[in-house]
């Protein structure tokens, strides 16, 4: 392995292990520390918000900078806000810790370039086995975050979830520290003079930003909602757990071969195979509301974010001019980080008005809509080649 790209798929484990403990603790701290129980959310929302707000300005320091000085940002900010974490653990301070949870987001926001910058490192035909190697990073921390965050908890026990966010710090920490090595200018980095934005002209380019976008939406919404689901189905938090942890799986296990399917087969056919996964996950569901449906479902959901999010990026990414990649990366990124938020906020309100079953076959309904999109739009972008 290229390595570049072990430091970036290392930094995404980092970054990884930290988003586990904000997804299991951050909610139970802001119950603890809120003011009000209305208030719990607000800290795992302030996250949301920190990244929606640093996503394009990082883009914009990259692309100006180099990929370095943005990771190092984003790292930083996480051993910052791991800190903070720790002191309003300490103060039971509900403020502080909504301080840290925004400051969390600039960290995620400045993950979400680990897997562009490897396709600076590597030739443009091993575009999709540089981003599948990245994410396959995120695999390490699935498998051992929750024992280490088990163990830290035990081992700094007062105050509660102590151990867990000076883990977390020190993981942030090792993750600034390699980001170090990565060097002050990565390959292909380009100083943005253009004063036009062309790509915003190309439909290649919102295609694959919309497939992206789209399968990020749909994997939001439908994890959030599957352990709301469990619940009225009345199985124990535990069971939620098991199926969450192998939807995780689901997502990142694929990376060692979606990469290369791309490579090889381009990015149409992994997409649209990637939206037949997502349509067996929603017939999983729909047969059967048995704990086994349940994770037959999430980790076929895993599995179809994974193929669209790799071809998808590859896809806009391919679209581009170079000396245009900084605010067409920028733009891309704030548009996947709102599908995002979308599918959070419509998550909870849908499985009120639906079942999980009909919500289930109301997404296949919505998956036909969007391969027919595919497939006509992936005429038209052929289209201006055939010209002469």
């Amino acid at each position: 392995m290229h390595p570049k790209i072990m430091i970036l798929s290392l930094a995404q484990a980092c970054y990884w292990f930290a988003v586990l403990v904000g997804i299991s603790l951050s909610t139970v701290i802001g119950l603890q520390l809120a003011p009000h129980s209305s208030l719990a959310t607000l800290p795992y929302a302030l996250i949301s918000l920190g990244a929606l707000g640093a996503t394009y300005l990082l883009s914009i320091l990259m692309q100006r900078s180099g990929r370095r000085l943005g990771f190092q940002v984003g790292a930083l900010a996480g051993v910052i806000a791991a800190l903070l974490a720790m002191l309003a653990l300490s103060l039971q301070s509900f403020l502080i810790f909504c301080i840290a949870s925004l400051l969390m987001g600039i960290y995620q926001a400045s993950s979400v370039y680990y897997r562009l910058a490897a396709l600076d490192e590597m030739p443009a035909q091993q575009s999709g086995v540089a981003i599948g190697w990245v994410l396959s990073g995120s695999l390490l921390a699935a498998i051992l975050g929750p024992s280490l965050a088990k163990f830290a908890n035990q081992w700094l026990a007062e105050p509660k979830y102590w151990g867990a966010y000076a883990l977390v710090a020190c993981f942030s920490l090792f993750a600034l520290v390699m980001i170090s090595f990565l060097g002050a200018k990565p390959a292909a980095q380009a100083v943005n003079k253009a004063s036009t934005a062309n790509f915003l002209k190309l439909p290649a380019y919102w295609l694959g930003v919309g497939n992206t976008a789209f399968g990020q939406g749909v994997m939001m919404l439908m994890m959030l909602v599957a352990p709301l689901a469990m619940h009225q189905h009345h199985y124990s938090v535990d069971a939620g757990i098991s199926v969450i942890g192998w939807h995780i799986i689901g997502m990142f296990l694929p990376s060692f071969i979606s990469g290369k399917l791309v490579d090889k087969w381009g990015t149409q056919p992994v997409l649209l195979a990637g939206l037949v996964v997502f349509a067996l996950s929603a017939l999983a569901s729909i047969l059967g509301t048995t704990e086994l449906h349940y994770h037959i479902s999430l980790f076929l959901l895993g599995i179809a974010w994974n193929l669209m999010y790799v071809a998808g990026t590859n896809q806009y990414n391919k679209a581009y001019p170079a000396n245009e990649k900084g605010r067409a990366q920028g733009i891309a990124e704030l548009i996947i980080a709102i599908a995002a938020i979308i599918g959070v906020a419509a998550g909870g309100l849908l499985i009120q008005i639906f079942s999980w079953q009909g919500l289930n076959r109301g997404l296949l309904v919505v998956l036909a809509l969007v391969m027919l999109v595919n497939v006509w739009m992936q005429r038209q972008t052929l289209q201006p080649t055939l010209k002469p």
